[in-house]
C-alpha cells in the first residue's frame, strides 16, 4: 500500500490514479461485466492519450468540493476525533480516495447532496448502494474495518445523516475478483496494441 500525499482532484491526484481500478468505479468492478469492460476502455484511453485530462465534474461534485472540508471539522468537532486527510492510495493495480482515515480501524466519505437528494435520504433512511460499494472497496484498499458515510446538507436543522458501513467480506471478495478480472483484461487490450 503507497499513500500519495496530493490533494484530491488535483493533476498529482489524477497521475496518481492513471491506470488503475479505482474505488469511484467499485459497483462496475463488483459486477464484473460490461461495465467494467466500459471502465477498462476508460483507463486505457487514459493512459493512451496525450491530451491533458479533464476532470469531469458536475453541480453535484463543485457541491461537494465546496461543503467537504466544512462537513469534516463538523464531525471531528461532533464526534470528538480527528480525521487524517488522505490523497490517493494505491495498491497492485488499484486504488482509493477516502475523504479521511480514523483511528485504526475506520474511515469517512462524505457526501454533500442536494435538498431534493437530502430530504429522500431523511425518509428512506438508506444509503446509495454506489456509495456502499465505494467504501467497501476503500476497506479492501486501507485494510480496515469501518466506513462512516457521511451526508451533509448545511440547509437542514439535522445537517448530518451518518450510516456505519461495516467490512463485508463477501463484497470484498467479489471486489477482489473484479479487479484481478480488471487487470487481466486490461493486460490483454494492452497486448492488442
Amino acid at each position: 500500500m503507497k499513500i500519495h500525499n496530493v490533494e484530491q482532484n488535483s493533476q498529482a491526484w489524477l497521475d496518481a490514479r492513471k491506470g488503475l481500478l479505482t474505488a469511484s468505479n467499485a459497483t462496475a468492478i463488483a459486477a464484473n461485466g460490461k461495465g467494467l469492460d466500459t471502465y477498462l476502455i476508460e483507463i486505457l484511453a487514459e493512459e493512451l492519450s496525450t491530451a491533458e485530462r479533464d476532470n469531469y465534474t458536475n453541480d453535484q461534485i463543485e457541491r461537494g468540493k465546496e461543503l467537504e472540508e466544512h462537513a469534516i471539522a463538523m464531525y471531528e468537532l461532533e464526534n470528538n476525533l480527528t480525521v487524517e486527510r488522505v490523497g490517493f492510495i494505491e495498491c497492485d493495480g488499484y486504488g482509493a480516495s477516502p475523504d479521511g482515515l480514523i483511528g485504526e480501524n475506520d474511515l469517512i466519505e462524505v457526501k454533500c447532496p442536494k435538498d431534493t437528494v437530502y430530504t429522500k435520504l431523511l425518509i428512506d433512511k438508506k444509503p446509495d448502494s454506489g456509495y456502499v460499494w465505494q467504501i467497501q472497496m476503500q476497506l479492501l484498499v486501507t485494510n480496515r474495518q469501518r466506513g462512516v458515510l457521511v451526508y451533509y446538507n448545511p440547509n437542514f436543522k439535522k445537517s448530518f445523516c451518518t450510516f456505519e458501513i461495516e467490512r463485508d467480506e463477501v463484497a470484498i471478495e467479489k471486489l477482489k475478483v473484479g479487479i484481478e478480472t480488471g487487470k487481466e483484461r486490461l493486460a490483454e487490450l494492452k497486448a492488442k496494441l
